[in-house]
């Protein structure tokens, strides 16, 4: 017996139901995804050093970037919220305020104003472990 492959619903009626039934999770899996992302509390990876092209322009949450201020651009931490982040190879801890986004296709977790990056001993990259500590 050989199997129709047409979505008319009059030639067989699964169709549609097993349709709806492979939508139904992609679709739920989509806004859990984007609000674990905005409701992230804490996030474990790399940080970079936010770089200095970026200086005197309007971040995301309307502030100037200024390489002197305590600062970061996150696309898992919630903007505007206060966060502790650690150097996990110096131990070195510093809190800075999430005021920008980052590039959607950044591999790194942080980016880090060049004073937040020196007060860490960030050169380059670093692995490091961030914890929001108010919103």
């Amino acid at each position: 017996m050989q199997k129709s492959l047409s979505i008319n619903p009059n030639i067989n009626p699964n169709i549609k139901m097993n349709h709806q039934l492979l939508i139904l999770p992609a679709l739920l899996l989509n806004l859990c995804s984007a609000s674990e992302i905005q409701a992230a509390d804490a996030t474990h990876g790399k940080a970079t050093i936010y770089s200095d092209h970026f200086k005197g322009k309007k971040t995301a949450s309307g502030e100037t970037y200024k390489p002197g201020e305590l600062t970061a651009a996150s696309n898992k931490l919630p903007i505007g919220s206060k966060v502790v982040v650690k150097n996990r190879k110096t131990g070195k801890k510093v809190t800075v305020k999430i005021n920008d986004h980052m590039a959607k296709n950044a591999k790194a977790h942080i980016d880090l104003s060049k004073s937040a990056a020196n007060k860490l001993g960030v050169k380059g990259t670093a692995p490091i472990d961030a914890k929001v500590i108010s919103k």
